[in-house]
């Protein structure tokens, strides 16, 4: 028996693979952009700014949009599992990964969490009996072998300590509770639109940081940062585009895709982000890199054409 009832239907064949590729390219982007805001501000104080106030516009664009048009209210039955979604995938994933950071750096941690396509089909199969074809199997394959190969050139020779068991283990969990946070959000989408269920799963990311922040010590202090005008100016369009933009579009490919199409085609972010790191950060993305971006490009294409 599924664990989740059916996902509303798609608008029209290959909405969802679309709309999980549109994620990619705002994430893409925004990659670099909170690269370079990173040098001004904390990532702390990005997570709690892009899903706090990421929850605000989209709950008011939801509200302007009305159901006919991805908005309107929440659907019975589905608040619950978009706020524990939420809060699993944006808050403690969140902290996982900056403990993965902060042991084994940010190559490492990358390669590592690129299982998370895999890991969301694999939960997926296992609660609501989603099957991927062989197609779609080589596609998100793929996507995670050209992310590893792209990302992979970041492992320079200052890098090459041993490894942490700290940081390995925060990583595959970091992965693990992002698979199961997408997963859950089917249990959120059935009769919820993609907007509304992007602001409510960004409004529980932000209730779980600020409950983190309760149990680490910190207080209602870390309720300040956000309202702050250096915030604003550093985190504001990286955050808009990447995580208000980029979530409802992720949303959308959760709800009319298999969920590990939709996770993988998410995933092919290096696509995007390296000619733009080249460009504006002056990163040079070497053989490996363009490499790794042509399978994933490669993969990408695959999930389309199986998708349609």
């Amino acid at each position: 028996m599924s664990l989740f009832p059916q996902a509303a239907e798609p608008p029209f064949p290959g909405a969802g693979e679309y709309s999980a590729l549109a994620s990619a390219v705002c994430w893409g982007v925004a990659t670099v952009l909170f690269t370079r805001a990173f040098k001004k501000g904390r990532p702390s104080d990005a997570v709690l700014f892009k899903n706090g106030f990421g929850a605000l516009a989209l709950g008011l664009l939801a509200w302007a949009l009305g159901a006919e048009r991805g908005g309107g209210p929440v659907g019975e039955g589905n608040l619950l599992w978009l706020l524990a979604s939420g809060a699993l995938g944006m808050a403690c994933g969140d902290l996982l990964y900056f403990v993965a950071l902060s042991h084994i750096g940010s190559g490492r941690t990358v390669i590592l969490t690129m299982i998370t396509p895999v890991l969301t089909a694999c939960f997926a199969w296992l609660s609501f009996g989603e099957q991927l074809s062989s197609n779609q199997w080589l596609g998100a394959l793929l996507v995670v072998a050209g992310g590893v190969l792209a990302e992979s050139r970041r492992l320079g020779s200052s890098q090459r300590t041993q490894a942490d068991t700290i940081g390995v283990l925060a990583a595959l969990g970091c992965a693990t509770t992002f698979a199961i946070s997408n997963v859950m959000t089917r249990g959120g989408v059935t009769h919820t639109g993609m907007v509304t269920s992007s602001a409510w799963r960004l409004a529980g990311g932000a209730v779980g940081l600020v409950l983190i922040s309760f149990f680490r010590g910190e207080g209602f202090g870390v309720l300040k940062t956000p309202f702050q005008g250096a915030t604003w100016k550093t985190f504001l369009i990286p955050s808009a585009l990447g995580t208000w933009c980029g979530m409802a579009f992720l949303m959308g490919g959760l709800t009319w895709a298999k969920q590990g199409v939709a996770a993988a085609m998410a995933a092919a972010t290096a696509l995007f982000s390296l000619p733009l790191a080249r460009v504006w950060l002056g990163e040079k993305a070497g053989l490996r890199g363009w490499l790794g971006a042509a399978l994933v490009m490669t993969g990408v294409a695959v999930l389309g054409l199986a998708g349609v």
